[in-house]
């Protein structure tokens, strides 16, 4: 019986998705909830959510802030093999319990045949003026690459100015 217990344990550990929200600072459920209303607008009539695979980020900022950053996964779009990750940004209300998470913007940040983001450790900054820079390590399709397996090293750079996420341009 112990070690049924054991395996159980264990079996319980792997299962769960080692990306998927963690850290005390982030209530899963209530943010889940979020990425799943995300999910349900940014859909076509085939194509499904993949929360096995939604990574998320807690990032504290002057004046009291947190950022939530969580990049979530749509899949299946007309019906095909392909996907399209996204990057949400959210403030947390910390003095609700369970917290709730605000969506600020949504931008769609990697998908099949361009690129890919399998971890999210963003670095995040913000200018006196209140912008908030974030930069992604991704995986950029190279031209050896198959659709569905980034090999090319990039850093995606997105700007949170007045509310709304902007990918800037990629310096050479």
């Amino acid at each position: 019986m112990r070690l049924a217990a054991i395996f159980a344990i264990s079996f319980a550990c792997i299962a769960t998705p080692a990306a998927a929200v963690a850290g005390p600072s982030l209530a899963k459920a209530p943010l889940m909830a979020q990425v799943d209303r995300l999910t349900q607008l940014l859909r076509d009539s085939s194509a499904v959510g993949y929360p096995e695979a939604t990574m998320a980020q807690a990032v504290d900022l002057r004046a009291d802030r947190q950022l939530v950053l969580a990049v979530f996964t749509v899949e299946g779009f007309g019906r095909g093999n392909n996907h399209s990750q996204y990057l949400a940004a959210f403030e947390t209300d910390a003095d609700k319990s369970p917290p709730y998470y605000t969506l600020l913007d949504v931008i769609r940040i990697a998908g099949k045949g361009w690129r890919g983001i399998d971890k999210l450790n963003a670095k995040v900054t913000q200018s006196k003026g209140g912008d908030i820079a974030i930069a992604v390590d991704a995986l950029e399709v190279g031209p050896e690459d198959a659709p569905n397996f980034p090999s090319k090293k990039t850093v995606i750079r997105v700007l949170l100015k007045n509310g709304r996420l902007a990918e800037q341009s990629q310096r050479r």
